[in-house]
């Protein structure tokens, strides 16, 4: 048996299989039972299963998808920490925690929808994604997200919506963390945040060139990439009399 199963309980996977289907009448993966596999790169959940256990998957190194099962109401602490080359992951609606840890150090996760039901997020949930760079999120709950991930999750809004729409949520947090964001968008050549950002007053032409003004001076690249994908992207329908990166 590639696992050792007790019931409907999985307690610890025990093979090098590339893929791995749990069976479908397992109801409960037990705490750290596929942790430290350094051969899966997906494993496929039942329906079954409402319950798994703290760090059931932690540093499972090659693991790249999962799709949790839409039973799982929370997810306990650490259950993918270290999954370096997890790349791809859905949230069941009706999940309502993100356990702690529970995403540190997934350095391969540039994405992640943060469904509705969600109320809590533990410490640390996100620390250490230096590539999470997209989070989808109701504007309406951007507060829910740790510190780290609000400016991620704003700047992904402005940019989906950079030229219609908008939300005093996102306007609000904004005004909060201009600098922080500006500095985000900037680095990232998110023309389209920092676009999102003008459009709706939260950063004024002037501040904006005497921002870049004094960051092209550290001889930052991006600044420089920036200039020249806005100056292309410029239109008569451009709403700006003139190009505030000139």
């Amino acid at each position: 048996m590639p696992a050792l199963i007790d019931g409907d309980r999985l307690i610890k996977y025990e093979d090098a299989a590339v893929h791995f289907v749990v069976p479908q009448h397992i109801r409960y993966i037990e705490e750290l039972a596929f942790a430290g596999s350094d051969s899966l790169v997906s494993i496929e959940l039942p329906q079954a299963v409402d319950y798994i256990g703290n760090y059931a998957f932690r540093m499972c190194s090659c693991l790249q998808e999962i799709t949790l099962p839409d039973n799982i109401i929370s997810a306990g602490s650490g259950l993918f920490q270290h999954c370096w080359k997890l790349k791809s992951i859905r949230l069941p609606e009706g999940m309502e925690m993100i356990g702690g840890e529970m995403f540190e150090s997934c350095h391969g996760l540039r994405s992640l929808t943060i469904p509705d039901s969600i109320v809590k997020i533990e410490r640390n949930a996100f620390s250490g994604c230096r590539n999470l760079t997209e989070i989808m999120i109701d504007p309406s709950r951007i507060r829910i997200l740790p510190a780290s991930a609000r400016s991620v999750a704003a700047l992904t809004y402005m940019e989906r919506n950079s030229v219609d729409g908008g939300s005093s949520d996102i306007d609000e947090y904004a005004w909060e963390r201009q600098g922080n964001l500006l500095d985000l968008a900037i680095n990232r050549r998110n023309a389209e945040a920092v676009r999102y950002m003008l459009r709706r007053g939260l950063v004024t032409e002037a501040a904006l060139r005497e921002y870049l003004r004094r960051s092209a001076v550290r001889d930052r690249v991006e600044i420089t990439a920036l200039l020249l994908e806005y100056g292309r992207s410029v239109t008569t329908e451009d709403p700006f009399e003139e190009d505030p990166f000139k």
